[in-house]
């Protein structure tokens, strides 16, 4: 009888398993890959959708990077307020119900990939649009907001490579040059560039390459410096150095993660510092909770062993039970408080700026010698 179970048990874990894991064959390249990456985004799993949208990039796709490009961008970029889901989320982890909202530099950069892709169709008009637009969605208060000194870099590049009367590349890098968000040897590039703009050096046009890959996050708890909660959330693994040798600049887009990592700050969004701190002693509570059950089921059976009510093992069971049940209360406090460290995960770790003229051994080249690299402009 058991091994008839067992065995028939087995074999549904296995037919289980083929369905979760089993995939559909993905078209290699050419307009049947793009027709079936854009076709198969999933809209309710935002954070995934935009991870569609890079391998749309990535792939040549740009007329379908366009349209869910900006599908996205407009559908992400508000919040929207439920009052049952903000209390939910109360006794659940933070992110659990609430639907993600884009962080300003993802709208920003979603604009530049749209820019691109419009480049790409030879569409300079649009291009040019988009590129106004990507300096709106930097400056827009809304939910997430701040500007960003890669993606002031990114728009300081395209303008200069492709200027527009009434528009110009000067405003973002002289914004670089002074802004307190972008590291010293950023603003000295930056500083620099606005000299060559002044006097009107000719140089030749900038050239973007996508470097690494966007670190997984992890994060600890921490009551130490409590102004972003009581989170340490940092990278798995480390950004490539940030390098200027006068012709070549490397950014990493540490920025990008800071503002992941301010996401529970009281001066960024109250509201998500607030119930952060409402849910410590509710993820406390769950904790005593799963070790008093534990604690009952090892007393209640090796009581029942004694009084000669049970036979056989069953105070060893109990204990064994028990104990595993008391072992999951770390990981049902850590379950209830973690942060919300949603993100678009298909992002470079650094952005590689050059010119034609550049040399191949540059000196900030070396250190990014072994990373993937994706030429982008």
């Amino acid at each position: 009888m058991w091994q008839w179970i067992a065995r028939w048990s087995i074999l549904g874990i296995l037919w289980l398993s083929a369905c979760v894991t089993t995939e559909e064959d993905i078209p290699e390249d050419g307009p049947e890959r793009c027709e079936y990456l854009h076709e198969h985004i999933d809209w309710q799993d935002r954070p995934r959708a935009l991870n569609r949208i890079s391998e749309l990039f990535a792939s040549g796709c740009y007329a379908e990077t366009i349209a869910s490009g900006r599908k996205a961008r407009e559908r992400f970029r508000h919040k929207e307020y439920s009052v049952v889901k903000e209390v939910a989320e109360l006794f659940l982890p933070e992110g659990a119900v609430t639907d993600y909202v884009l962080e300003s530099y993802e709208r920003g950069y979603l604009s530049f990939l749209v820019a691109i892709s419009y480049l790409r169709q030879n569409d300079r008009v649009a291009m040019s649009i988009e590129l106004n637009r990507f300096y709106n969605e930097e400056v827009a208060h809304l939910y997430n907001h701040g500007q960003d000194p890669v993606n002031a870099l990114l728009q300081a590049v395209l303008w200069e490579n492709f200027p527009r009367e009434g528009f110009s590349a000067r405003p973002f890098w002289v914004w670089l040059s002074r802004s307190e968000l972008a590291e010293a040897a950023v603003r000295e590039f930056a500083a620099a560039r606005i000299v060559e703009f002044d006097t009107k050096i000719p140089r030749a046009p900038w050239q973007i390459t996508a470097i690494g890959s966007f670190p997984m996050l992890d994060w600890s708890i921490k009551f130490s410096d409590t102004r972003n909660g009581y989170f340490a959330i940092r990278p798995k693994e480390g950004f490539p150095a940030v390098c200027h040798d006068g012709v070549t600049l490397v950014i990493p887009t540490q920025s990008w993660f800071q503002k992941i990592a301010m996401r529970h700050s009281h001066r960024y969004h109250p509201l998500v510092h607030a119930k952060t701190w409402i849910r410590l002693p509710i993820g406390i509570l769950y904790t005593v909770s799963t070790m008093a059950a534990g604690a009952a089921i090892v007393v209640g059976g090796c009581s029942l062993e004694v009084m000669g009510k049970a036979e056989g093992a069953l105070c060893r069971l109990s204990i064994e039970g028990g104990s595993a049940l008391i072992a999951l209360s770390d990981d049902v406090v850590e379950s209830t408080l973690q942060p919300d460290l949603r993100h678009w995960e298909n992002l470079p770790a650094a952005i590689y700026l050059t010119t034609e003229a550049s040399p191949v051994d540059a000196r900030c080249a070396q250190g990014i010698k072994d990373l993937k690299q994706q030429k982008i402009l």
